[in-house]
């Protein structure tokens, strides 16, 4: 799946890391993705929440490129909806 995060997106995700993330390239936000998608419920719970694939995938995204105002992310379908839960948090 392929999704678009503007930089303030991922501002408000590096939020969820307890330390600072400073993201200028794609192989950061393509690692950044890597180390929040760790945080990921992959529990019976979180399987229910975010799709329904039959194990946890080694990875969560596959590729990154800069564009104007921020990045598009191809990443894991159960991923995009986990990242979309963390940025309509309050």
């Amino acid at each position: 799946m392929r999704i678009k995060l503007k930089n303030e997106q991922l501002s408000k995700l590096a939020k969820h890391l307890p330390f600072e993330v400073m993201l200028d390239q794609p192989r950061d936000v393509k690692g950044f993705l890597e180390i929040l998608g760790h945080d990921m419920p992959w529990d019976e719970v979180g399987l229910s929440k975010f799709g329904d694939p039959l194990r946890k995938p080694n990875r969560v995204t596959f590729d990154v490129e800069l564009v104007d105002g921020g990045f598009i992310c191809d990443v894991h379908p159960s991923f995009a909806c986990y990242v979309s839960d963390l940025l309509t948090q309050k």
